[in-house]
């Protein structure tokens, strides 16, 4: 009989044990569970140190919009003039937007560049030599600083320094900041079957022993190109294992090859080449190549008439 009553007492002691045990577990679960995943997800590291950093950028606010702008450290005019024409934060009034010029190490006026990065907070840097062949670390260290220090923005703008930019066509008409954010989204100008160039007096001369495909993989003109944010991280993790590669717009394809992202067609929106401006034709398209900043100087206050104007005619 004893043994039964010791037997109960037991049971129920074990049964509130349990009790208090899952309780505990699940209030440690609720207050803990962001840092459990967090342990187990890689960290984000850079490939070179920075330089620059900018990390409060998207503290206060996650911009709808970040554009990423490789820029030459000595391009402080162009920069200056980018500033007031297409990368003017302040352009559209009912969306977020923030810039960031990607610059590598340069023992030209660093002062200068530190002095203007002071006054804008707008440029990233990281120890590595700004080149040509170096626009592909360039490129991802744009990805991991977004990947980082931006995670939610919801899309981003690869731009060259040498365009003509539309960010209320591409806001409205493609990105659509009304509807549901689009994931793994990526559209630009795109290249299908491209050729390696294979003359060796070619800037973007490519040897049999680097890449011996017949074509590159599908993707856009590094120009310009545009991509939801949860892309940033994706393709920086997917560059890992790949060969790096000296074209960035090529290695970004390899990437969105490797991870199986289909490039989303815009329609001829983003032109590869230099036309000539058209107030009205350049109100209905994204992004024309090859403007100086003399050239976006002069047009830019016609086109902000012709943004009133040709919508209404």
């Amino acid at each position: 009989m004893d043994s039964r009553i010791n037997l109960k007492k037991i049971l129920s002691l074990c049964v509130i044990f349990a009790i208090c045990f899952l309780g505990y577990t699940r209030f440690w679960w609720t207050q803990h569970k962001e840092i459990f995943f967090q342990v187990l997800q890689r960290n984000i590291t850079p490939l070179y140190p920075y330089l620059i950093e900018e990390e409060e950028k998207c503290r206060a606010q996650t911009p709808f919009l970040l554009l990423l702008i490789p820029s030459d450290p000595q391009e402080f005019h162009i920069r200056n003039v980018l500033r007031n024409t297409w990368a003017n934060e302040s352009l559209l009034n009912n969306v977020h937007i923030i810039r960031l010029f990607l610059l590598g190490r340069t023992t030209i006026d660093e002062e200068k560049v530190i002095n203007e990065s002071s006054q804008f907070h707008d440029i990233v840097m990281q120890d590595f030599i700004d080149s040509y062949y170096n626009l592909t670390v360039k490129t991802l260290m744009g990805m991991e600083w977004v990947a980082r220090w931006c995670p939610g923005v919801r899309y981003v703008v690869k731009i060259d320094t040498d365009m003509f930019f539309n960010p209320w066509f591409l806001v409205k008409n493609i990105l659509q900041p009304e509807g549901p954010p689009k994931k793994n989204f990526f559209t630009g100008f795109i290249l299908y079957n491209a050729l390696p160039h294979r003359d060796k007096g070619s800037k973007w001369y490519m040897s049999m022993k680097t890449y011996s495909k017949k074509f590159y993989p599908l993707y856009c003109s590094g120009t310009g190109y545009v991509f939801s944010g949860d892309l940033a991280e994706k393709i920086y993790w997917a560059a890992e294992g790949l060969q790096m590669f000296p074209f960035e717009d090529v290695f970004v394809g390899m990437c969105l090859q490797k991870l199986g992202v289909t490039i989303f067609e815009s329609s001829n929106k983003f032109i590869g080449e230099k036309i000539p401006y058209d107030r009205c034709k350049f109100t209905k398209i994204v992004t024309v190549h090859r403007f100086t900043p003399e050239e976006l100087l002069t047009i830019w206050p016609d086109f902000l008439e012709a943004m009133e104007t040709c919508s209404k005619s």
